[in-house]
């Protein structure tokens, strides 16, 4: 009898990188396997079935998201450290109520791109099935502080894409049984596709003008006052441009950048649920925040980053940003005007794109495989997988 597994992937809206994981993941395991069930499942609704926990960790994704939107400087490292401290407050009452959302969907395989919440989240999953595989895959380039991705006491695989992950893996207890070395972060199939033949009709279409480069502006689905600011700058310094701008779910910001008289051509967009790799496809460069899922989606699109360095986020992003400077993919700039001034590095400099090169990888269908290996969805003995170590 062929597999008719359930499988539930986790994540939290908070910023943009774990939804477009989950995803990655969703597409290419549904394709892969269409008799199994295959749901994205946000965290909230599970922990929402103990009312006092599920309050915390909503109220945590909210500010979060609230002051991403402001542009304001998040005491990051307090919001995790109290994050982990009301997790341990959930006892095993507490997850036997949490395990009342899995009545309906009792899953096989619980995979999540969340961090902190895992012991919880895993413990209420075994709770309707002892059997259930879970499988976390850090979407970090390190792991800021202990006990923030690796959990050594709650039994799960982890599917990690540096080297440095794999070592604080080993350093926090996780045998090596259970962690997987993977080439790098699961981002949509999409984004391997070939760029399109009719590139200058698109950018036609769109209104732009496929004489000059072009840019790809955002930071998020939540959308952030840096948009308008590099938006400014870059029009203070350039006239033969062109720049797609992402707004996210930021309203606001919206109306603001629609009022802009702008000196070059524009295509601004509001929130797109799915990850819009045609424009990075259509785009010669990129601009936005240093996540980790920005940073491989713009790899694997082969479009050089222009990151803008972290404030708030800079605990979880340092080591991203490390990354992108030591392998020469991208350039990682402090202020608006340093972005402005970036864009002419990037576009008249070749080297950027030859370096992409030696990064890319095909990592969503090798984690696919693993996943499926971990969990039997066949019983296919895996290849073995060459990547490039980062």
């Amino acid at each position: 009898m062929k597999n008719r597994s359930r499988i539930a992937i986790v994540y939290f809206d908070a910023a943009s990188g774990n939804r477009s994981a989950a995803a990655a993941l969703k597409k290419v395991l549904q394709n892969r396997n269409p008799l199994c069930q295959v749901r994205m499942i946000n965290i909230t609704d599970i922990f929402g079935h103990h009312r006092v926990f599920g309050k915390v960790v909503r109220a945590g994704i909210k500010y979060f998201n609230r002051q991403l939107k402001r542009d304001r400087v998040i005491n990051l490292r307090a919001l995790i450290n109290l994050s982990i401290k009301c997790h341990d407050l959930v006892g095993p009452k507490g997850i036997q109520k949490i395990a009342g959302y899995w009545n309906s969907f009792p899953p096989d395989i619980v995979i999540s791109v969340t961090p902190m919440y895992n012991p919880v989240l895993y413990g209420s999953a075994m709770q309707v099935n002892p059997g259930v595989k879970c499988i976390t895959i850090p979407v970090d380039f390190e792991e800021v502080r202990s006990r923030y991705w690796f959990t050594p006491k709650v039994e799960q695989y982890y599917l990690n894409a540096t080297d440095t992950l794999q070592k604080q893996a080993a350093k926090a207890g996780i045998s090596e049984h259970y962690r997987f070395r993977i080439a790098g972060m699961p981002v949509e199939e999409s984004a391997y596709e070939l760029p399109p033949p009719d590139r200058d009709a698109q950018l036609r279409t769109i209104g732009l003008n496929p004489d000059w480069p072009v840019g790809f502006l955002s930071f998020g689905g939540q959308g952030s006052g840096n948009v308008l600011d590099i938006t400014r700058a870059l029009a203070k310094k350039h006239t033969n441009l062109n720049l797609i701008v992402m707004c996210g779910k930021n309203k606001k910001l919206y109306r603001q950048i629609t009022a802009l008289k702008l000196p070059f051509p524009t295509a601004i967009y509001s929130y797109l649920p799915q990850t819009p790799m045609l424009f990075l496809h259509l785009s010669d460069f990129a601009i936005g925040k240093p996540g980790a899922m920005t940073i491989t989606e713009s790899l694997i699109t082969n479009t050089p980053l222009i990151a803008q360095k972290s404030k708030g986020m800079s605990p979880l992003q340092k080591g991203n940003e490390e990354w992108l400077t030591q392998t020469g993919t991208g350039i990682v700039a402090k202020t608006p005007e340093g972005i402005a001034a970036a864009v002419t590095e990037i576009v008249n400099n070749p080297e950027y794109k030859e370096q992409m090169a030696d990064y890319n990888h095909k990592a969503i269908f090798q984690i696919a495989a693993l996943i499926e290996k971990i969990g039997k969805l066949n019983q296919k003995i895996l290849k073995p997988y060459s990547y490039v170590t980062t």
